[in-house]
């Protein structure tokens, strides 16, 4: 009696089931193009060499190239699982999905089929049931109509007589339906009952079978992301050591080497540059020549103090200690 609930929720197992099936093909395109996208990188970074003599020297660049290596084998395990999981798991989920449909039709046609059976078959023994009742009551009437006329001492023998026939045929045709009702009756008596007790349980149980194998069916493709990319991860492990080993093989110190011997000269170191000393004209011991001896001509026996005329100024304006210790080598 739950026929309907049934069908409906054996719709919303297969609708999870092609949502999955979406989810997954979804899955299998981010795998398709993370693949690419790592094998574009290591493409892009990789060394761009014009002949196969050039090769890197320095340690770190082919420890990263080693690395680049490492990167592209490891977008080919990221291939593999993107292989592993179309093959195993989307193409069986889309094969799967169409025999669960093609099934489920199969069950539901055969339930439809059991229930209209037990429907037509209850429509029969209604039939008979009214059938009986209308010539119950018509059996009802001869019967009355011929009472009525065998009680009339006005009637005559030949009307008594033809409502006796009537109601003898009413009785005949009631008795043969009563008979028909009857068998109509038993007929879907146990029709009724092996529709409740084998058939539809029997359609219940294939279509519960059918649900239960899809939920195991999930319950193994889920498994199956996970095997898929277990199977890789040993490779995938010797990927990242290959990428540590690289960035182990690194080493600054003949790095540094190598850019010496590269850029070393040969040439020994300049020597030292020799002082050239400008002050010598500045530091000259005064003469003859010198300015305050032309002074002393032009006084003559005059004498001049620093510090206590007035009247002659400094001809280089204001008198400054500075200048006066420089000049003089005095402290006035």
């Amino acid at each position: 009696d739950q026929f309907d609930n049934i069908e409906k929720h054996t719709q919303w197992g297969i609708d999870f089931l092609e949502r999955y099936t979406k989810f997954v093909k979804e899955r299998l395109d981010i795998e398709q193009s993370y693949a690419k996208q790592l094998r574009n990188l290591v493409k892009k970074y990789g060394p761009k060499r014009s002949s196969k003599d050039e090769e890197p020297r320095f340690t770190y660049c082919q420890s990263f190239f080693q690395v680049l290596n490492e990167l592209n084998d490891y977008a080919g395990q990221r291939e593999v699982v993107a292989e592993e999981i179309g093959h195993r798991v989307y193409g069986e989920l889309m094969r799967y999905a169409h025999e669960l449909k093609m099934e489920r039709k199969a069950h539901l046609q055969e339930g439809r089929k059991a229930q209209q059976y037990l429907d037509t078959s209850w429509k029969q023994m209604d039939n008979s049931k009214k059938k009986f009742e209308r010539e119950c009551k018509e059996t009802e009437k001869a019967q009355l109509c011929y009472e009525r006329l065998d009680s009339d001492h006005n009637a005559t023998k030949a009307d008594v007589e033809k409502a006796k026939q009537q109601l003898n045929l009413r009785t005949h045709m009631a008795d043969e339906c009563k008979n028909e009702y009857a068998a109509q009756l038993q007929n879907f008596n146990s029709e009724q009952q092996k529709h409740f007790q084998f058939i539809m349980p029997q359609i219940f149980k294939n279509l519960q079978d059918m649900d239960e194998r899809r939920i195991v069916k999930l319950s193994e493709c889920y498994r199956g992301f996970a095997e898929a990319e277990r199977r890789v991860v040993p490779i995938i492990n010797k990927c990242l050591e290959g990428m540590i080993s690289a960035a182990k093989s690194v080493d600054d110190r003949k790095d540094s080497l190598i850019v010496v011997e590269s850029f070393k000269s040969g040439f020994e170191p300049p020597g030292d540059f020799p002082f050239e000393d400008f002050s010598q004209n500045i530091y000259r011991t005064v003469s003859d020549g010198s300015l305050s001896a032309q002074r002393q001509e032009m006084r003559g026996d005059q004498k001049y103090t620093i510090g206590k005329s007035k009247g002659k100024l400094w001809p280089f304006g204001k008198k400054s200690k500075v200048m006066l210790s420089f000049f003089f080598g005095t402290n006035n």
